[in-house]
């Protein structure tokens, strides 16, 4: 419903297992390409869907390097990039401006 609301009421939107070292098991949340509508482009690197969110339960490893028993306490991670959400609303189509340390592009948001 999210992904809906802040995209598209009409976007397929998927849940696949994925892969994060600090996370096991861990999974992520695609949404249909808002550029293509799912047929391929640069911003979704021609595969028609767009990462929004990854999660997945805490790694024990990281729950003990946190200083908590892994057996006694478990955490659920979840994170979300505003730069997709971004580039939807001011039609933004190459993400790597995000991080390319140039004031004039940031200094807009």
């Amino acid at each position: 419903e999210f992904a809906r609301r802040m995209y598209n009421p009409n976007a397929k939107v998927r849940f696949r297992a994925s892969y994060f070292p600090f996370t096991e098991p861990s999974m992520e949340v695609d949404v249909e390409c808002f550029l293509c509508g799912g047929e391929g482009c640069r911003v979704c690197k021609y595969t028609g869907w767009l990462e929004i969110a990854g999660s997945g339960m805490v790694h024990p490893t990281v729950l003990r390097n946190g200083g908590y028993d892994p057996s006694v306490w478990s955490g659920f991670a979840f994170g979300m990039g505003p730069e997709r959400i971004t580039m939807l609303k001011h039609g933004i189509q190459d993400i790597r401006y995000f991080w390319g340390n140039d004031l004039r592009f940031l200094q807009q948001f």
